[in-house]
């Protein structure tokens, strides 16, 4: 681990209004009201659940590749008890059948980039991000997702860590998030803890 590239140093100004949670639900009851709600990266919808329970959200979109059928072992072989044999998209389905048929969650299949271009300018309040986790992939989606999210909304980064212990991979969302911040002038405002420090922050445009 000895080459991993420091992040950036955040600023003062950058950090003036941030909040310490002790879990990244503790975050859900500040979320803006009445919002467009995107999680890039909705695994088995757990934390979609949460937000869509405990959050104002007008309407939920669900980007993912949704392919965890094709990992049935998975976390200690939860992803095909959770599954029971069906493709990740239609056990996704299942579960939010109810706000699907209500026309308050949408479902974009397909690599992130690729997805989130297909979203109108400043359309979405709150991205929620949790896709791939290399410095690259994240720089990529946030060079997209500044320009969908609206004027003051949020960009929440799931797993500010540099490096995945449980599997041994090196993570670049540390340093893509504070570059992203520092370029394009995003203030941190809540930064949530969790008890693998696998934690969450979540940015807006920085207004002086």
């Amino acid at each position: 681990m000895s080459d991993v590239r420091p992040a950036r140093v955040l600023p003062d100004h950058l950090l003036k209004n941030a909040r310490v949670l002790s879990y990244r639900e503790a975050m859900i009851p500040f979320l803006p009201k009445d919002i467009t709600f995107c999680e890039v990266g909705v695994a088995l919808g757990d934390f979609s659940e949460q937000v869509i329970a405990g959050g104002d959200i007008k309407h939920f979109i669900a980007l993912d590749l949704f392919t965890l059928h094709e990992y049935p072992e998975m976390w200690g072989g939860r992803i095909g008890e959770a599954l029971a044999g069906r493709q990740h998209a239609a056990y996704f389905r299942d579960r939010f059948a109810t706000q699907i048929e209500q026309n308050r969650l949408s479902l974009l299949e397909g690599n992130s980039t690729d997805m989130l271009a297909t979203l109108p300018d400043a359309s979405v309040d709150v991205f929620y991000v949790d896709a791939h986790h290399s410095y690259d992939a994240v720089m990529a989606e946030l060079a997209i997702i500044k320009n969908k999210v609206a004027p003051s909304g949020w960009i929440i980064l799931n797993d500010y860590i540099m490096h995945d212990y449980m599997t041994d991979t090196r993570y670049g969302v540390v340093q893509a998030t504070n570059d992203f911040m520092i370029d394009e002038g995003w203030e941190m405002l809540f930064f949530c803890l969790q008890s693998g420090m696998y934690c969450d922050v979540a940015i807006r445009k920085y207004i002086d």
